[in-house]
């Protein structure tokens, strides 16, 4: 039975529906100001992982980890993931009603998402050519339309089941600009609206835009970083049952403070606010660094966190890779989790509390720095970027950025404060040019610092050189990036054997 959370509660019958967010719907999840409370009226903190749904790109069975998930790593919800449009995954954990069962009869929270518009919106009409192989439709990306049928689908199988809440849209969106925070507001609107006619309480959840991120929210309330902050508020006087997430990744880092602040506006403004996603590959020290800042922003302020994903060996839970690939199954701590992945399960069990352990990976400043096993950990292309055999100065392999184009990329590094060091690269062009290769690092010397600091060698020459730059960190840095540029499209770069270490 549902208890009277507020006064509105204790004279209207509970089981009726209010467009004001604050009268409990009787056994069911309620969403009243910016808590979450269960069935039983007990506030609900979400510790979560994201898991394999209907048409989602991993095949791994989700039936067979039900115990692993549930008993083992104690989540007690699961965001399922699934797509519309990915014909050549259709096949993929197809039975929705088989793995809801599952874990509802777990007492696990199944929320339901649909993945196929990352980084953009549905289309007024499908797009048949969103990605093809030869003559064979890959991918298409489902319209509005056919959208908003999908979620009706969803919420008349599923309104009689409170364990079941509906994602609309993963990471909608890839900007912070005013239209497409008035877009988002738009399309979810129009769905939550169908969801409700179709007769669902279930609590619907709505992801930031800005690839999720928020675009880190560096702009704050009176920005369009964060379409949830400015658009959520207007949903929140039509709508009830309504929580929005925010994923958190390399647009994070050093974000402690940003973190905080979005936090308190969004409960400022009466939201409920959970994380989606959070994760790190285990030598990402942007990533890494990020999650850091989530745990210690977070744990605070009871919001709750679901991990991306129990079947991702990219972000991994544990050395080997996978949630599931734990070396101890019986309860016991593993012996095998990476940093994030201890986090998570110390985290599930109510042991761990900020500021968390740092994420003391005794990595070098640099990993892979010659490239022969590809490209650094967390490396972003920002153009023309790949790994070619045949073309090292010492070795076999290189880092190229291709001519054609302007290009480069860059990674996430770690620095000591007040701390001198030497960078050195060796480089060269394909062709003399007038206008140089700039290698090095870059950070600043506050979170929300405008102007970077970067120390750099430049090159203009087409045979190999190195070339090396000395600086002296500040007291305290943030952002700390290498970053390599070619603005000349009409040559290539090379670079190879790059180095970073501490000066006398």
């Amino acid at each position: 039975m549902g208890i009277c959370l507020t006064a509105a509660c204790c004279i209207l019958n509970c089981s009726s529906v209010a467009d004001d967010n604050s009268v409990p719907i009787e056994n069911h999840f309620n969403v009243i100001g910016t808590k979450i409370y269960a069935p039983d009226g007990n506030e609900f903190l979400i510790k979560g992982v994201n898991v394999n749904g209907p048409g989602w790109v991993f095949p791994r069975d989700t039936l067979q980890d039900i115990t692993l998930i549930t008993d083992v790593w104690q989540f007690n919800t699961v965001r399922i993931c699934a797509a519309i449009g990915w014909n050549w995954a259709l096949n993929n954990n197809k039975d929705l009603d088989s793995i809801i069962k599952a874990f509802t009869e777990k007492g696990v929270v199944s929320i339901l998402e649909v993945h196929d518009y990352t980084g953009i919106y549905p289309p007024v009409i499908a797009n048949e050519r969103y990605e093809m192989n030869g003559s064979y439709v890959v991918k298409r990306l489902p319209s509005r339309t056919e959208l908003k049928k999908w979620w009706v689908d969803k919420a008349n199988r599923f309104k009689n089941n409170p364990y079941v809440w509906f994602n609309i849209m993963n990471e909608p969106g890839s900007d912070n600009t005013k239209k497409s925070a008035e877009l988002w507001s738009e399309i979810h609107g129009g769905i939550i609206k169908a969801i409700r006619d179709a007769g669902a309480h279930n609590i619907i959840v709505l992801d930031d835009h800005g690839w999720g991120q928020g675009s880190g929210y560096y702009g704050g309330a009176s920005s369009y970083d964060s379409a949830i902050i400015r658009m959520g508020p207007e949903l929140n006087k039509k709508y009830y049952n309504l929580v929005y997430s925010l994923h958190t990744y390399d647009a994070w880092r050093d974000g402690l403070s940003r973190f905080n602040q979005y936090f308190k506006d969004a409960y400022g403004k009466g939201l409920c606010i959970i994380l989606g996603e959070f994760g790190a590959g285990k030598d990402n020290l942007s990533q890494l660094n990020a999650v850091k800042n989530m745990y210690d922003s977070a744990i605070p302020e009871n919001i709750g966190r679901m991990y991306w994903a129990w079947d991702d060996a990219g972000l991994q839970l544990t050395e080997d890779g996978c949630g599931w690939q734990i070396d101890k199954q019986n309860g016991e701590k593993p012996g095998n989790l990476t940093w994030a992945g201890e986090m998570v399960w110390l985290d599930n069990r109510g042991l761990l509390t900020s500021p968390v352990p740092d994420y003391n990976l005794d990595l070098p400043p640099f990993t892979n720095s010659d490239f022969e096993n590809g490209f650094p950990g967390g490396w972003s292309d920002w153009g023309g970027s790949s790994i070619q055999d045949g073309v090292s100065y010492n070795g076999s392999k290189a880092l190229v950025i291709s001519k054609g184009a302007p290009g480069g990329g860059g990674f996430s590094v770690e620095l000591k404060p007040s701390t001198a060091y030497q960078f050195s690269a060796w480089g060269k062009n394909s062709a003399q040019t007038n206008s140089s290769t700039d290698v090095g690092i870059k950070y600043r010397s506050s979170p929300n610092a405008q102007q970077e600091q970067h120390h750099f060698v430049s090159f203009k020459g087409s045979t190999w050189e190195q070339k090396s730059v000395m600086f002296t960190t500040p007291a305290a840095i943030y952002g700390a990036t290498f970053f390599l540029w070619k603005p000349d499209a009409g040559v290539a770069f090379y670079v190879d054997d790059l180095e970073l270490i501490t000066a006398p």
